[in-house]
């Protein structure tokens, strides 16, 4: 029903959905006048895979196959833990997601960068910690919104 709850929850959601655009939509509907939704993702963008892509390397959270995280993955093979995808279909810049928002009647209160805490090598956590103060450059984005309309 519309109209029902004062928040709405999504974390480490959006990336996983075929149509985002009617996630935010029906998320929308069922939030009060004022109501906020507080949503995590990965960031496409973050700082190591802006390296990754110079080098000519998958960027992380994307994975072209369905079968092995493994293809395009380069040199970090050796690092992944298992092979099984983690099925992200949708990536976000936070350009695209502020904008995705907006279209569907959120207005953006905050955004937060966090740091990507599985995988990496304990040497490179300070410097992912250190990202989180950029967060176009951060792992994940965490962001609170407020329905307008």
């Amino acid at each position: 029903k519309a109209n029902q709850f004062d928040i709405a929850y999504a974390g480490e959601v959006i990336e996983h959905l075929y149509n985002p655009d009617l996630f935010l939509e029906e998320t929308n509907k069922i939030l009060k006048k004022g109501g906020y939704l507080i949503l995590s993702t990965p960031n496409l963008c973050a700082w190591y895979n802006r390296i990754l892509m110079s080098l000519g390397i998958q960027p992380l959270f994307l994975e072209p196959s369905t079968r092995s995280k493994l293809v395009g993955a380069g040199f970090l093979k050796k690092f992944k833990k298992g092979t099984q995808p983690v099925g992200h279909i949708r990536i976000f810049t936070l350009e695209a997601l502020k904008d995705l928002l907006e279209m569907n009647g959120f207005k953006i209160l905050k955004v937060r960068g966090t740091i990507f805490d599985e995988g990496f090598p304990k040497w490179i956590l300070p410097i992912d910690k250190f990202f989180n103060a950029f967060p176009t450059l951060a792992s994940h984005f965490v962001i609170l919104a407020k329905k307008y309309n």
